[in-house]
C-alpha cells in the first residue's frame, strides 16, 4: 500500500510574514514553503500558494499567503502487507548471520 497525495482532503491555510525589509524576502520565504510543514501547522505539508497579498508598511513590508496543504499522514500508521510477502521476509531474515554452505550461499 502506498501513499498517494489524493487520498489525502485537501485543506487551506492563511499564513502571514510581517517586518520584511526587502519584496525578495518575501519572495524566498514564500517559494520556501512548498514541500515543508509550516511552523504553525506543523502536521501539515504546503502543496501550493494559491494566492498572496503583500501590504506596504512605514519600515517594509507584510504578507498573508494564502496556501493549500495536506495533511501528513501519522507516524504510527502501518503499512498492510500480505502473508506471502511476510513468509518472504520471514525466509530472507531467518538465514541472516548463518555460514555459507561449501562457499556458496543457498537461498529458498
Amino acid at each position: 500500500m502506498s501513499y498517494k497525495e489524493s487520498d489525502r482532503s485537501m485543506e487551506t491555510r492563511l499564513l502571514a510574514y510581517e517586518h520584511a525589509s526587502w519584496m525578495t524576502e518575501i519572495a524566498a520565504w514564500a517559494n520556501g514553503l512548498i514541500g515543508k510543514e509550516p511552523p504553525e501547522f506543523p502536521q501539515y505539508r504546503v502543496i501550493r500558494i494559491i494566492h498572496f497579498q503583500v501590504l506596504a508598511t512605514q519600515d517594509g513590508y507584510n504578507a498573508l499567503v494564502l496556501v493549500e496543504v495536506v495533511e501528513r499522514p501519522e507516524e504510527t500508521e502501518q503499512i498492510a502487507l500480505r502473508a506471502e510477502d511476510i513468509a518472504v521476509i520471514e525466509e530472507l531474515t531467518s538465514t541472516v548471520g548463518e555460514e555459507p554452505t561449501n562457499g556458496v550461499e543457498q537461498v529458498g
